[in-house]
C-alpha cells in the first residue's frame, strides 16, 4: 500500500491487528499499535478493543488491563465492549473481585453495563461458587436495570443446581415466569438435572410434565439426564419405560441414552437385560461404541463372568471398535479378582506388544492381583518391568507392594520398598504407614512400629484414627 502511495486507514490497521491476534502473533500486533500511535492514524477505542480482546483470548489478562489503563490515562476512552471483554477474561481466570472492580470502573466512567456484561459476571460468580453474590447482582438488575434476560436466569439456576441449592433454583424459576420470561428447554433440563442429582426423581418428573404442559418439547438430553437419575436411584424399570416411550413417541434415543441405561442395569446386577438392550440398540440402527462395550465388559467382570467378558471384547473388535486402556484395565481387574492372574498377565503382554499402551493403573491392578494371590516375587518383578517401560510407579503402586510384603511377613523387604519409594520422590501417605505399622505389629516388631509412629508425628504424614487403633487392636501402648 505504501509503495502505491496509499496510506492505510484506521479500518485497515484494525483488520491487520485482528489478523495478527488470531494468528497468535501478539507482539507484532502490539508493534503495529505503537506504529499507529507514533505515525498515525491515531488508534481509536475499537482498535484498542481488538488488541485487548486478543490479549484476553491468549490469557494475557494483566497486559490487557494495562492497556485499558493506558486508554483511561491518555485516551481514547474505552467503550462498554472493551470493559465487557476484560470482565469476561477475569471471570474465566476465576478473579471475580477484579472483574467486579472493572465493573465499578466502567460505571464510574459513565458506561452502562448491558445484560451481556452482567450475564458474564453472574456466570463467573456461579462457576467460582459465589452464588450469593450472583443472586445479589440479579436483584440489582431487577431493581435498577438492565432487565435480566432468559440467559441471566438460566445461568443462575444452573449455578444454584450445581451448588446443590435446588429449592432456591426452582423458586427462581417462578420469579422468572412471574417477570414475563418464559423458561426454555435448557432451563427446565438444568432443573431436572438438579433434582436428579439430589435423588428427587419424582420432582424431576413433575418438572418434565410442567415443561411439556407449557409447550416445550423435551430433547434427548432432557431424557438422558432423567434416565441417568433414575438409574442412579435404582429405578431401572422406570428408566426402561422412559426409553420405550422415546422409541415410540420421540425424541429418538441416542448412543448416550442406551449407554446410560446399560450402565444402570450393569450396576444393578441386571447383566442379562443389559446385553439384551445391546441387541435392541443395534436393531434400532444405533452402533454401540467403545463406552457401551466397556460398560458391558465391566458388568460381566463384576459378576465374575470372565469368559463372557472376553466374548464381548472379541465382538467389540470384530465390529471395528478398538478397546482402549480402560477396557483392558477393567478386564484385567476382573481376571485378578477371579484369581485368573496368568490370563491377566497374558493380556498385559498383549497390550505391551500390540497396544493400547498400558498405564500406571494397568500395572497397579495386576500388581495388586499378584499380591492378593500371594505372588509377591512376581509382583515386584512386574514393578521393574513397569519402570523399564517408562512408567513411573506412584504411591498406590508402592503401597500395594508394601502391603504384599507385610502380608507375607517380610517386614524388612517392606521397609526396603518404603526407602525406594521415598528415594524416587514419592511421599508415603498415611495409608502406606498404617499398612506397614499393622504388618510390624502382626510380626511382633512392636519397637519398629513405635519408631514409625514417632517418625509420622515428627515429620508427617499426621497419624489418623486407624494408626492409633492398630496399636490398640494389638493391645500395644503407643506411648
Amino acid at each position: 500500500m505504501y509503495s502505491m502511495g496509499v496510506e492505510p486507514d484506521i479500518v485497515t490497521y484494525g483488520s491487520l491487528i485482528k489478523g495478527l491476534c488470531e494468528k497468535g502473533t501478539l507482539d507484532k500486533a502490539k508493534e503495529l499499535l505503537h506504529t499507529m500511535i507514533s505515525n498515525g492514524p491515531e488508534p481509536n477505542a475499537v482498535t484498542y478493543g481488538i488488541l485487548i480482546g486478543g490479549l484476553v483470548k491468549s490469557g494475557e489478562i494483566e497486559n490487557a488491563e494495562e492497556l485499558l489503563h493506558t486508554m483511561i490515562s491518555n485516551g481514547p476512552e474505552p467503550n462498554a465492549v472493551t470493559y465487557t471483554i476484560l470482565i469476561g477474561g477475569r471471570c474465566k481466570s476465576g478473579e471475580i473481585e477484579k472483574a467486579q472492580e472493572l465493573l465499578h470502573i466502567m460505571i464510574s466512567r459513565g458506561h452502562e453495563p448491558n445484560v451481556l456484561t452482567y450475564n458474564i459476571l453472574i456466570d463467573g460468580m456461579c462457576k467460582s461458587g459465589e452464588i450469593e453474590k450472583a443472586h445479589e447482582l440479579l436483584h440489582s438488575m431487577i431493581s435498577k436495570g438492565p432487565e435480566p434476560d432468559d440467559v441471566t436466569y438460566s445461568t443462575l439456576i444452573h449455578g444454584m443446581c450445581t451448588n446443590g441449592e435446588i429449592k432456591k433454583a426452582q423458586e427462581l424459576l417462578h420469579i422468572m415466569i412471574s417477570r414475563g420470561h418464559e423458561p426454555n428447554v435448557v432451563t427446565y433440563t438444568i432443573l431436572i438435572g438438579g433434582r436428579c442429582k439430589s435423588g428427587e426423581i419424582e420432582k424431576a418428573q413433575e418438572l418434565l410434565h410442567i415443561m411439556i404442559s407449557r409447550g416445550h418439547e423435551p430433547n434427548v438430553l432432557t431424557y438422558n439426564i432423567l434416565i441417568d437419575g433414575m438409574c442412579k436411584s435404582g429405578e431401572i424399570e422406570k428408566a426402561h419405560e422412559f426409553l420405550h416411550s422415546m422409541i415410540s413417541k420421540g425424541p429418538e434415543p441416542d448412543v448416550v441414552t442406551y449407554n446410560t441405561l446399560i450402565h444402570g442395569m450393569c450396576t444393578n446386577g441386571e447383566i442379562k437385560k443389559a446385553q439384551e438392550l445391546l441387541h435392541i440398540m443395534i436393531s434400532k440402527g444405533h452402533e454401540p461404541n467403545v463406552v457401551t462395550y466397556t460398560i458391558l465388559i465391566g458388568g460381566r467382570c463384576k459378576s465374575g463372568e470372565i469368559e463372557k467378558a472376553q466374548e464381548l471384547l472379541h465382538i467389540m473388535i470384530s465390529r471395528g471398535h478398538e478397546p482402549n486402556v480402560l477396557t483392558y484395565n477393567i478386564l484385567i481387574d476382573g481376571m485378578c479378582k477371579s484369581g485368573e492372574i496368568e490370563k491377566a498377565h497374558e493380556f498385559l503382554h498383549s497390550m505391551i506388544s500390540k497396544g493400547p499402551e498400558p498405564d500406571v493403573v494397568t500395572y497397579n491392578i495386576l500388581i495388586h492381583g499378584m499380591c492378593t494371590n500371594g505372588e509377591i516375587k512376581k509382583a515386584q518383578e512386574l514393578l521393574h518391568i513397569m519402570i523399564s517401560k517408562g512408567h513411573e510407579p506412584n504411591v498406590v503402586t508402592y503401597t500395594i507392594l508394601i502391603g504384599g510384603r507385610c502380608k507375607s511377613g517380610e517386614i524388612e523387604k517392606a521397609q526396603e520398598l518404603l526407602h525406594i519409594m521415598i528415594s524416587r520422590g514419592h511421599e508415603p501417605n498415611v495409608l502406606t504407614y498404617n499398612i506397614l505399622i499393622d504388618g510390624m505389629c502382626k510380626s511382633g516388631e512392636i519397637e519398629k512400629a513405635h519408631e514409625l509412629l514417632y517418625s509420622m508425628i515428627s515429620k508427617g504424614p499426621e497419624p489418623d484414627v486407624v494408626t492409633y487403633s492398630t496399636f490398640d487392636s494389638w493391645d500395644v501402648q503407643e506411648w
